[in-house]
């Protein structure tokens, strides 16, 4: 599939008030470069890309985040990533691939429509971003505890 740049002839999307930039990119409202289409998710190329190919995947259907996804969308999500992060691979060449998904605005979210990113990577390219400087100390066993 080519990039195109325009409404895509056969995405729609259930749009929550018409308010979310994704689902208007979805339903082919707002034009947009598709990468890849299918029955549960849309990919297209990130309007401002930290490396050549970033694709941002998304579920059809209007969901805020992770911690609103059920099971079902969050597994099509996986599914069209891993085919779109192919597709990346076999025709950019890249050494590498970052796949990101930010949950809420203290984590960097500032669309809040689940997406992933799909950033390409080049060996020199630059860092990966992580906090920096890293937490405080903290004690592994009670952080288990926690999550057991």
């Amino acid at each position: 599939m080519q990039h195109r740049r325009g409404r895509p002839a056969s995405v729609t999307s259930v749009v929550d008030d018409g308010s979310c930039l994704f689902c208007r990119l979805v339903s082919g409202s707002l034009p947009g470069h598709l990468v890849h289409a299918d029955e549960h998710c849309v990919a297209f190329l990130d309007h401002a890309p930290a490396a050549r190919g970033h694709t941002l995947v998304v579920p059809r259907r209007h969901v805020t985040d992770l911690w609103s996804a059920d099971p079902e969308t969050v597994a099509a999500l996986a599914r069209t990533c891993l085919v779109v992060a192919q597709r990346i691979r076999d025709r950019l060449g890249p050494d590498g691939l970052t796949m990101r998904q930010n949950t809420g605005a203290a984590s960097g979210q500032n669309v809040f429509h689940l997406h992933v990113h799909l950033v390409p990577r080049w060996h020199g390219d630059g860092t990966v971003g992580w906090p920096w400087p890293p937490p405080s100390e903290h004690d592994p066993d009670e952080v288990l505890r926690l999550l057991s």
